[in-house]
């Protein structure tokens, strides 16, 4: 592991540490200093919840980051966001701009691999926009995937089949199978 990302590790994890005290914080200070009560608002595994969440960052390969969701956990021992409704804009390198809407999602802290989940819809800067069940995103491959079925719209075309790849840095997109596509 390179010594900006433990950099960056450290500082996510600062943010999120500095975030939770700020919450229990604000919490013990409402119910006049009763613990039981936060143990009750906080779910058992999450070490942080916060509402109306919203996350920048620019990775590598300047691939930029934007996460906004209704809510947040963070579970630092499994290295795991949840999110729900969540919406996820991806700007690559090359200016590319992927927005990726779900009612759920998770991404793993540790890898930056994203699921969303639930009436999904990607929308390309291009114009495209594809809606499936599923979603992946690894940010290893710069991919976004599903095996699910897809629906993909344009201004001049629809298209369906199962299994979705799009490899961001390539500008590549594929459709695995049972394709049927409507030409205006």
């Amino acid at each position: 592991m390179g010594f900006q990302r433990k950099v960056k590790i450290a500082a996510i994890t600062l943010m999120i540490l500095v975030l939770a005290g700020a919450v229990l914080f604000a919490l013990l200070r409402a119910t006049g200093g009763k613990k039981e009560t936060i143990v009750k608002i906080l779910p058992d595994e999450a070490d942080v919840r916060i509402a109306d969440f919203f996350y920048t960052e620019v990775g590598k390969d300047n691939l930029r980051w934007e996460v906004k969701a209704k809510t947040a956990q963070y579970q630092k021992k499994r290295n795991l966001a949840l999110f729900d409704q969540v919406q996820m804009k991806l700007i690559t390198q090359k200016g590319r701009t992927f927005v990726m809407t779900g009612d759920q999602g998770e991404m793993r802290t540790d890898s930056k691999d994203v699921e969303i989940r639930g009436h999904v819809v990607v929308t390309a800067d291009t114009g495209e926009k594809f809606s499936t069940e599923v979603l992946r995103y690894s940010d290893a491959r710069k991919q976004i995937y599903t095996d699910a079925s897809v629906r993909m719209e344009t201004s001049r075309m629809k298209i369906q089949g199962v299994g979705l790849s799009i490899l961001m840095d390539k500008g590549e997109l594929a459709l695995s199978s049972g394709v049927k596509a409507k030409i205006y």
